[in-house]
């Protein structure tokens, strides 16, 4: 497969050749311009998707153009910094500093970092990908690897930062790493597995709606893929990972409504859980239904 080339719409090296490194068989080119325009959003798909928008002012049609906004939410600061983690201190030890200040004898650490990722292909269609990574923040910066907050972000599950585990821990576990893996769900399972199906333009346009603008759908968008067809994806069952697939079907029924079916099946597919969302074509969210065994966590 030829690989695929894109350009991320970002000031920050660091996330380029991160996300090139998340994206196996991508080309990722950093964005060459001088000024860049404010980051005006309330939220990070919003920050995200005025970078591509800006990508395709410079550089014009025809370009694979990649938007990344992320943050940092701590809960004993409200969800701060936030939207605003990139303009919150300099990036690195003053930011650390900083935050470590803020959280001086504070003993609830918990934070999660944010990723979201806006692509628009070169037909000028936008397709997303969202990504979160649970945690807490450590009493001082230990490792070195990593970027940004690193340092003093402990995952969920972890005793040792994201600077102690590492880029190659980074590469499966990070918040850039999840929603990278969205991304290439969303724009179809033929990037990484054959034989998906689901052409039809018009359910396709309706999985898109459905996917980037139901919230519902966005909690689920990490491991369903964005067409009709099946992906494998890797579940928790308690405290056990679990191998397991999960599947998208759609079904159009005129004149206006839709029924995108979500299904996750594991234990060589004695067990499942079936979402049922009834839809309007524009991916409004009416009613859901819920059978099955109960719902594993990503």
């Amino acid at each position: 497969m030829d690989r695929l080339t894109a350009t991320l719409c970002s000031r920050n090296a660091h996330k380029a050749r991160e996300l090139e490194r998340l994206l196996p068989g991508w080309t990722i080119e950093p964005l060459d311009a001088e000024e860049w325009p404010e980051e005006t959003g309330s939220t990070y798909v919003e920050n995200a998707r005025i970078k591509a928008r800006f990508g395709r002012e410079v550089l014009g049609s025809g370009h694979r153009l990649i938007g990344e906004d992320s943050g940092l939410e701590v809960g004993a600061l409200g969800g701060r910094p936030g939207i605003q983690s990139a303009r919150y201190a300099p990036e690195g030890a003053a930011a650390i500093a900083k935050l470590l200040g803020e959280l001086d004898g504070v003993t609830e650490r918990s934070a999660r970092y944010v990723s979201e990722l806006v692509l628009l292909t070169p037909d000028d269609d936008e397709v997303g990908g969202s990504g979160t990574l649970v945690g807490r923040i450590a009493d001082e910066p230990r490792g070195t690897e990593g970027f940004g907050y690193d340092p003093v972000f402990i995952p969920e599950g972890e005793e040792l930062t994201v600077g102690e585990l590492g880029d190659v821990w980074k590469e499966s576990h990070s918040h850039r790493a999840r929603a990278a893996r969205a991304l290439v769900a969303a724009l179809g399972a033929a990037l990484v597995l054959a034989g998906c199906g689901g052409t039809d333009p018009t359910a396709m346009r309706v999985l898109r709606s459905f996917f980037s603008k139901s919230p519902e759908a966005r909690a689920l968008g990490e491991r369903f893929p964005h067409r009709a067809g099946t992906l494998p994806c890797v579940l928790h069952d308690k405290a056990v990972t679990v191998q397991a697939s999960c599947a998208t079907d759609i079904s159009l029924v005129k004149p206006a409504r839709a029924v995108v079916t979500l299904t996750e099946a594991w234990n060589h597919g004695a067990k499942a859980h079936t979402w049922f969302f009834f839809i309007r074509r524009d991916g409004t969210v009416q009613s859901v239904i819920q059978e099955g065994e109960p719902a594993l966590r990503p």
